[in-house]
């Protein structure tokens, strides 16, 4: 149990924002009781800035809406950051 629970101070540890995950569920639960989830991304994206954190259960997975900061990392950088996997949304 104290590995998950430490398991969410990933981003915090880094200094990045983001709402509070809820014990083993991480946003799941969040994300599945709204109408919307792009809705929900944009509406914490207002919130905590163009990169913040979410939790797939105890996965970290970050949310970047930085036009800037994806095209360094998708077309510049992409030799170091070829194996993405598909998000979750």
């Amino acid at each position: 149990i104290w590995t998950l629970k430490s398991s969410y101070s990933y981003f915090k540890r880094r200094g990045l924002p983001g709402p509070t995950p809820q014990f083993f569920f991480g946003h799941y639960r969040t994300l599945w009781s709204v109408k919307s989830i792009s809705r929900q991304l944009e509406k914490w994206t207002h919130q905590y800035g163009p990169i913040y954190g979410l939790f797939e259960g105890t996965r970290p997975v970050f949310v970047v809406s930085d036009v800037h900061f994806l095209e360094e990392v998708f077309v510049k950088q992409f030799s170091h950051f070829h194996s993405r996997r598909v998000p979750f949304v």
